[in-house]
């Protein structure tokens, strides 16, 4: 997978960024990384003490609405995140198309929506991994393991709008021989189509398909997890020092083992990454 050169301000921030480095080479003092991360912040963060954070909550386990209450693994982590730069987050609830917009346009400081980190998406914002997610495929109950991808052919496949299932699903669709090319279903609840027999399988990340199905017990996973992406925290490209600062934070939550804990109780403990990269997508 394709590694983008991190600059150097994230660098030097994210050395030893749980909480103190190796130590200042004239002083011999341990440095206070995250501290330093804090006093990178733009200005606008710093005064306010509020991080804005934009989400698309449709996505249960990762971000959801519960009531009027965001949750999930996501919002839980970027609250996690703040909280180690002294901030707290205020919310919006933004439809999935519009975040990289907002966060580009400074309407919002941070994404999170459960969003693969790729290479066309790195154009519009920096992403800082934070998960590691395969593609899984759901099929009505004894249906069974379709072959991947190329078993969507001849099926109608339910994918939610503005997501990489719609570019996935025509790529499978146009590799299709005989005439027998899937039929894409726009749904914002994939799995809840194929539920009611208004598609035959749908596509979505595993820790949302693994949910559904364990929610629905008319549907199953169709076969092994396809192609495991991380999933990023969107900054706009020219705020590399918020990009730096959650990165640190990160990197301290990961070494006190708040970052475990989150992710063993949203169940979702096989995408840990360790990494923190930026731009760590392809």
């Amino acid at each position: 997978m394709r590694r983008r050169i991190v600059s150097l301000l994230i660098a030097g921030l994210v050395l030893g960024a749980g909480g103190c480095g190796s130590g200042d080479s004239e002083t011999g003092k341990p440095v206070d990384r995250l501290a330093e991360a804090k006093a990178a912040l733009p200005d606008s963060i710093k005064q306010s003490g509020v991080l804005v954070g934009g989400t698309d909550p449709t996505f249960e386990p990762m971000t959801f609405m519960d009531g009027d209450k965001f949750t999930g693994l996501d919002v839980e982590l970027v609250e996690a995140l703040a909280a180690k730069l002294g901030l707290t987050v205020k919310w919006q609830n933004l439809g999935f198309g519009d975040l990289l917009s907002n966060v580009e346009g400074h309407k919002i400081d941070v994404s999170i929506s459960s969003m693969f980190d790729r290479a066309e998406r790195q154009k519009q914002a920096d992403f800082v991994n934070y998960l590691n997610a395969g593609t899984s495929i759901v099929v009505p109950k004894g249906v069974g393991d379709i072959g991947g991808m190329p078993g969507l052919c001849g099926r109608r496949v339910a994918v939610q709008p503005d997501t990489v299932y719609v570019e996935m699903a025509q790529a499978a669709s146009d590799k299709c021989a005989g005439g027998k090319k899937a039929t894409l279903v726009s749904s914002n609840t994939p799995s809840a189509t194929v539920a009611k027999k208004s598609a035959d399988a749908a596509l979505n990340d595993f820790p949302i398909a693994a949910l559904d199905v364990q929610k629905d017990a008319t549907l199953e996973l169709s076969g092994p997890q396809i192609e495991a992406i991380p999933y990023g925290i969107g900054v706009a490209k020219d705020r590399k020092p918020l990009t730096a600062a959650l990165q640190a934070a990160l990197y301290s939550l990961i070494n006190d083992g708040s970052y475990d804990a989150l992710l063993t109780k949203w169940k979702v403990t096989e995408g840990a990454l360790r990494t923190g990269a930026i731009n760590g997508g392809a």
